[in-house]
């Protein structure tokens, strides 16, 4: 064992970070290490949860500890071979830390220090994880106290009480908090001490932002040319202006669709942001998040708000990364799931984790399996921005998207996160989903309602304000089949013919592929395809073409597409066909009928067309999907359909989350505090798809040829293939492995490619075989 020891000679020098090409000298001191992510994990916590001092204590001591395990000289031997290239055996250094604070009976603590590489474990497994580390503990903190590191006595803290379910339930969150701020300040120290930029984000200045957020709608308002949308969109804007001051942080905004919600609620989160930086409160919120259901409308969302508020202050977080995946399974579901970090630093590429991906910029824009897989996951790298969910206003946009599955975790977190950690929810939609119990509290299926208690949620607008914008901004008029009538696609494909300009949305993608062939086959001029199975630069490209047609006057413009473009997508067509399907769907496509009010404006009367049909051999998305398709279904049949009517919307809803909401017993496990299994079973969509890179252009096959010649995953090359990838889920992956339609791109990784016939201009990504040349190697 050869040792350095200090200048003086006084004693071993022990290193938290080496320096790529530097000198021992140059290497980063371990006290250092551990003083500054204590330092900076206290500040975090403070931030957090201000005012909770034995919170801000147990960060404090988990950044002093969470690298004891580096007083190990076989640690020390391991840094020093893996600067001179030579391999060396893992040495575990988490554990070491946990077992002391677990004997000092800071459980939370010990749970985050020994998940910071590995992900939080089972707290059943906390005891036998640390136990045979305890006694190599007491050596490592004598060789940190030598430092003046820490007291000669350990802390006292408080023994968290956990004999009920809620209280195990602020447990699980206190937990993920230690976890997510332990993280972040030790990767941010890490980066620094490795020689990465470590951005700083200054406070937002809220006040200056809405001003000019504000000036942004008004030149906006001034190209609206509809009297009713123009004066609707001010109501609901001087409302949410309004509503800012409101103590409740448990909020929605039910807005028509074209009501312009997008800038209404960001002027709410920015006026109510300014107050309370105005007061100097402790708990004024930091940062404002934006989450969006779809890839599809997230780009053209963060676009408007980067335009009116300034190009350096919005920030995209997209899910969707191929990399780092690995198969696993819940129950009988197989799912993909982070790759588990080393117990250790990466010690090649310390700076490589982006100092962004801890949502330190001030407005993000993110995706809804982006942000809860922050709350729910019990990986590191997806955990390490929930401490900046707290004390921040999120604003949950489409939020009908919700799935009834997940309903009884969410709801549970968002409430704990809204009561204990200063988090500001806005739900927003055209069609508000039943987040609090029904009259009564009854249950249909027997269940235990597990939704909030009617009043839980503070709506922005007064009920009746409510009903007067969607009376006034009703833009369409909505054709209901007949209780027994059934469409074949010949005659859907003979009634979008007769129309010059119209949409058709379906409910699965081989219902598209269907229609489409038959459309195509009528030699249409202006016919376009939109599904997921086209990657999201051609679609980008598709609906900007799809709006550039729309603007030329006299051009046929057909679309078939699933329902990818139903909310959001700033589309507009005098008719529109939809596929029976869900109630709060049906609404979403007919935002796509007269989206502007201009035919409604010129006839005096809502002019759009909304045709529903119901295909006689359509297909259905399994599950919540379909049982929401009968319940509307049922509305058809006893005459009470209606897309307008937020009373009917509202049964809707409550019938539709009856039952099922927690159908994977997350509560349960969350009260067991088994993260892992958690972590395996809430996933908003099911079956997490594989990523297929698409040769879509020439920048997806250079990027795709790089991978391959490299031979190896380059996280600069998949980060800007991003943009083309398509997700397949595992029957159709393992049907276009079989066809040979996709590759992987090097032998025996995990990154996969598809084959460029596979790919079409039209439909995107086919499951066939290839051209037959494809083969010839």
């Amino acid at each position: 064992m050869n040792q350095d020891r200090r200048p003086d000679g006084s004693g071993t020098r022990w290193f938290g970070h080496t320096r790529k090409g530097s000198p021992p000298e140059d290497w980063q001191p371990l006290q250092d290490h551990l003083r500054n992510v204590a330092s900076l994990a206290g500040s975090l916590a403070r931030d957090a949860r201000p005012g909770d001092e034995g919170f801000q204590q147990a960060a404090r001591w988990a950044g002093l500890l969470h690298d004891l395990g580096k007083y190990n000289p076989a640690f020390q031997d391991m840094l020093r071979a893996a600067v001179a290239g030579n391999r060396c055996r893992k040495v575990k250094h988490a554990v070491h830390g946990a077992s002391l604070l677990l004997e000092w009976e800071a459980r939370e603590a010990a749970m985050a220090v020994l998940g910071h590489h590995a992900g939080l474990c089972a707290a059943s497994r906390l005891i036998d994880a640390c136990g045979t580390a305890r006694k190599d503990a007491g050596v490592f903190l004598e060789s940190a106290r030598s430092e003046n590191l820490l007291p000669a006595e350990g802390p006292s803290f408080s023994r968290a009480a956990l004999r009920d379910p809620p209280a195990r339930l602020a447990f699980d969150v206190r937990c993920r908090m230690l976890l997510s701020l332990l993280v972040d300040a030790d990767r941010l120290d890490t980066a620094a001490a490795t020689g990465s930029t470590v951005p700083v984000w200054p406070a937002l200045p809220a006040q200056s932002l809405l001003n000019r957020l504000l000036e942004a709608i008004e030149a906006k308002a001034e190209e609206v040319r509809v009297e009713a949308v123009r004066l609707s969109r001010k109501k609901i804007l001087e409302g949410c202006l309004a509503a800012a001051s409101v103590p409740e942080r448990l909020l929605s905004l039910t807005v028509p669709t074209g009501g312009g919600k997008t800038f209404a609620s960001m002027a709410f989160a920015l006026r109510r942001m300014a107050m309370a930086q105005a007061e100097n409160r402790t708990d004024s919120p930091r940062r404002i998040i934006v989450v969006i259901p779809f890839l599809s409308i997230i780009e053209q969302n963060a676009a408007v708000l980067r335009q009116a508020l300034g190009g350096n202050i919005v920030f995209e977080h997209h899910s969707g990364d191929p990399a780092g995946l690995v198969r696993s399974h819940a129950g009988d579901r197989t799912v993909f799931l982070p790759e588990p970090e080393e117990d250790e630093e990466d010690l090649g590429d310390h700076g490589r984790k982006v100092a962004s991906e801890n949502w330190g910029p001030r407005i993000i824009v993110t995706t809804s399996v982006r942000f809860f897989d922050s709350l729910f996951s019990n990986h590191p790298s997806d955990l390490r921005r929930l401490h900046n969910v707290a004390c921040s206003i999120v604003i949950l946009d489409e939020v009908q998207t919700l799935p009834r599955s997940f309903l009884a975790p969410a709801l549970s977190m968002m409430k704990s996160l809204a009561e204990d950690w200063g988090t500001h929810f806005l739900f927003c939609t055209a069609t508000q989903p039943a987040f609090e119990k029904g009259p009564g509290g009854g249950n249909p299926m027997g269940e235990t309602d597990q939704r909030w208690e009617p009043g839980t949620i503070r709506p922005l607008l007064d009920p009746v304000c409510e009903r007067v914008l969607f009376q006034d901004l009703q833009r369409t008029v909505v054709s209901w089949p007949a209780p027994d009538e059934r469409w074949s696609w010949k005659r859907v494909a003979g009634e979008m013919t007769r129309e010059a300009r119209s949409l058709c949305i379906v409910n699965t993608k081989a219902d598209a592929g269907r229609l489409y062939d038959l459309l195509r086959e009528c030699g249409l001029n202006g016919l376009y395809h939109l599904s997921t199975r086209m990657c999201p630069q051609h679609r980008l490209e598709m609906i900007d073409r799809i709006k550039a047609r729309l603007l030329s006057p006299g051009d046929p413009c057909r679309v078939v597409s699933t329902q990818l473009i139903e909310a959001g997508v700033d589309l507009d067509f005098p008719v529109v066909f939809r596929a029976l399907g869900p109630l709060d769907a049906i609404a979403q496509a007919a935002g796509r009928c007269d989206r502007e009010g201009k035919r409604t404006c010129a006839m005096n009367r809502p002019a759009g067309r909304v045709v529903v049909f119901d295909p006689e051999d359509g297909g259905l998305p399994p599950g919540v999907y379909s049982e929401a398709t009968d319940i509307t279904r049922g509305l058809i049949r006893t005459g009470r359909a209606s897309i307008h009517d937020p009373e009917v919307i509202g049964a809707y809803f409550r019938e539709l989350y009856g039952g099922g909401q927690d159908s994977n017993d997350i509560q349960i496990l969350r009260s067991q505090l088994d993260f892992p299994e958690v972590a395996r079973r809430f996933h908003l969509i099911d079956d997490r798809t594989r990523a297929v890179f698409v040769p879509y252009d020439q920048s997806a096959q250079d990027g795709i040829a790089a991978l391959m010649e490299a031979g190896t995953f380059l996280p600069e090359i998949v980060s800007r293939l991003r943009r083309y990838q398509v997700g397949l889920y595992p029957g159709e992956f393992a049907r276009a492995e079989e066809e040979g339609a996709i590759y992987r791109i090097w032998e025996g990784g995990e990154i996969w490619a598809c084959r460029p016939s596979c790919y079409s201009q039209e439909r995107g990504l086919r499951l066939e075989r290839p051209a037959a040349e494809e083969f010839i190697i």
